[in-house]
C-alpha cells in the first residue's frame, strides 16, 4: 500500500460530530472511505457553540475554539450571511484565523503530520502556513467554491489566494465551474475531484393511491439556495394540479422563508422539516416524485460550487430540476437527467415542474438515466483512487499516476 505508514491532518470549516450528521459528511466521507490498515488521518474543525474534541470513525477529531460559545457559530448557516448581516462577526472571522493558526500548529508539533489536507484554502491555508513552513509539512489545497466567490467581491481576497496557491502541492476542485474560478488566480495544474453522496440510496417508496405528488427540497436555508423562487414558482403549480413541497434543512432565512410561505398561502402544502437523519433524509429522497435545487449566484456572488443533494436525488433515481449556475451544470445534463432553468425565475421553474408531473414516464427515465450517470460519474469507487493518488503526488510518490489520469477522465466529463 503505497500511502502506509502516513499521517493526514485534514482541516476542515465543517466536520460531523456524530456518524448520522450531515454538516461536512462528504469530508468524512473520503477519510472513511480512504483508511486503510497503516494509514492515519486526523481532522481539525472548529467547535460549535463550545463542543469539545472528540474522536468518530476512529479518527481524532480537534475542534478548536475561537470565541464566546454563544457565537461559535460562525461556519454554521454560511459565514458570509452571517458576516453581512451581524457585524459583530467579523471580529470573530478574525479570531477564528488567528486562534486556529495558533491551535493548528500545536496541533501539528504533536501529532506531526506528513501532509495537510486544507479544505477551502481561504482562511485555512493561511491558518496551515505557519506550520507548513516551520514544520515542512507539504499542503494540498481543496477548493469548494466559495472562497473563490469570495475573492471576486473583495480583492485582498483574490491576493492572497493568488500569493498562497503556488505554495500548496497540489491543488483539487470539485468542479470544472471551480477550476475556472481558480485558474483566474492561478496558472498551475488543477485536478477536478468530485464528492460522491453521503447516504445510503434506498428503493423508491411508492404513494398511496390519491396522493399528491412530493417534490423535495434540501439544503441551507440560506440566499444562494434559491428556496424563496420556488415558493413563488408553486402557486402556478397548484393552478394545474396539487402538489406537496417537503423542505429539509435550516438556516438563517428560515423566519423569512416561513412568512414567505404564509403570505403565499402555501402553508397547507409545505412542510419545514428542519434538520434530519441520514436515515429520514433517505426516505425523502426515496419518497419524492421530483427534487427542486432552484440555486442562484447571491448578492454575494456565491453560487452552488458542485450540490451533492443532486447526486443523493439522482442516487434514487429521482429527475432533478435545478438552475444552470456554478457546479450544478456538471450534475445535471439537461433533458436527460434532469432540467435546468434560468435562476430566479419562478414562471420557468413552474414550467418544468409541470412538465415532468405532467409526463410521468419522461420523469422516470430521467431518473433512470440519472441513476446511470451517478454510477459511473459520482461513485466512490472512482473518487476514492482519485485522493489516494493526490495525496501520493503531494508526499511525492509518483506510483500509479497514469491511473489517476485515466480515473480523472473517467470521473468528469
Amino acid at each position: 500500500m503505497v500511502l502506509e505508514g502516513k499521517h493526514f491532518l485534514v482541516i476542515s470549516s465543517v466536520y460531523p460530530e456524530t456518524t448520522d450528521a450531515n454538516h461536512g459528511a462528504f469530508i468524512r466521507e473520503v477519510i472513511v472511505r480512504s483508511q486503510q490498515p497503516g494509514v492515519k488521518f486526523t481532522v481539525f474543525a472548529p467547535a460549535y457553540e463550545g463542543s469539545k474534541s472528540h474522536e468518530l470513525d476512529g479518527v481524532q477529531v480537534y475542534r478548536f475554539r475561537y470565541f464566546l460559545k454563544r457565537f461559535e457559530n460562525l461556519v454554521r448557516d454560511g459565514a458570509p450571511t452571517k458576516l453581512k448581516r451581524q457585524p459583530i462577526y467579523l471580529f470573530v472571522a478574525a479570531l477564528y484565523i488567528l486562534l486556529g493558526t495558533c491551535q493548528l500548529f500545536w496541533v501539528c508539533c504533536k501529532e506531526k503530520p506528513d501532509l495537510l489536507h486544507v479544505n477551502w484554502p481561504f482562511p485555512h491555508g493561511l491558518m496551515a502556513l505557519p506550520a507548513s513552513k516551520l514544520l515542512g509539512i507539504p499542503m494540498v489545497f481543496s477548493f469548494h467554491g466559495a472562497e473563490l466567490l469570495l475573492a471576486n467581491r473583495f480583492g485582498f481576497v483574490a491576493h492572497i489566494l493568488r500569493w498562497m496557491t503556488p505554495m500548496s502541492a497540489v491543488v483539487t476542485a470539485n468542479s470544472s465551474f471551480t477550476k475556472g474560478l481558480i485558474c483566474k488566480l492561478y496558472d498551475g495544474p488543477v485536478d477536478i475531484i468530485p464528492y460522491g453522496m453521503t447516504i445510503e440510496a434506498k428503493p423508491s417508496k411508492q404513494r398511496p393511491p390519491g396522493a399528491d405528488p412530493r417534490i423535495l427540497f434540501v439544503g441551507r436555508l440560506d440566499e444562494r439556495k434559491g428556496l424563496r423562487y420556488l415558493l413563488a414558482a408553486l402557486p402556478t403549480v397548484l393552478t394545474h394540479q396539487p402538489v406537496q413541497l417537503r423542505i429539509v434543512g435550516k438556516g438563517i432565512l428560515e423566519s423569512e422563508i416561513k412568512a414567505q410561505c404564509t403570505a403565499l398561502g402555501l402553508d397547507h402544502v409545505v412542510e419545514f422539516l428542519g434538520f434530519v437523519t441520514k436515515e429520514q433524509l433517505a426516505d425523502e429522497y426515496a419518497s419524492c416524485d421530483i427534487f427542486v435545487l432552484p440555486a442562484i449566484i447571491d448578492s454575494k456572488g456565491d453560487t452552488e460550487g458542485l450540490g451533492i443533494v443532486m447526486i443523493e436525488a439522482l442516487a434514487h433515481e429521482k429527475p432533478v430540476i435545478a438552475s444552470a449556475v456554478g457546479g450544478i451544470v456538471d450534475v445535471i445534463h439537461s433533458s436527460e437527467t434532469g432540467l435546468l432553468v434560468p435562476q430566479k425565475d419562478p414562471s420557468m421553474l413552474a414550467e418544468a415542474i409541470v412538465t415532468l408531473l405532467s409526463h410521468p414516464e419522461q420523469a422516470h427515465e430521467m431518473g433512470r438515466r440519472g441513476f446511470q450517470d451517478v454510477q459511473s460519474r459520482f461513485s466512490w469507487s472512482r473518487i476514492t483512487p482519485l485522493w489516494q493518488q493526490t495525496f501520493s503526488e503531494a508526499l511525492g510518490i509518483n506510483e500509479n499516476l497514469n491511473t489517476k489520469d485515466q480515473l480523472k477522465t473517467n470521473t468528469m466529463v
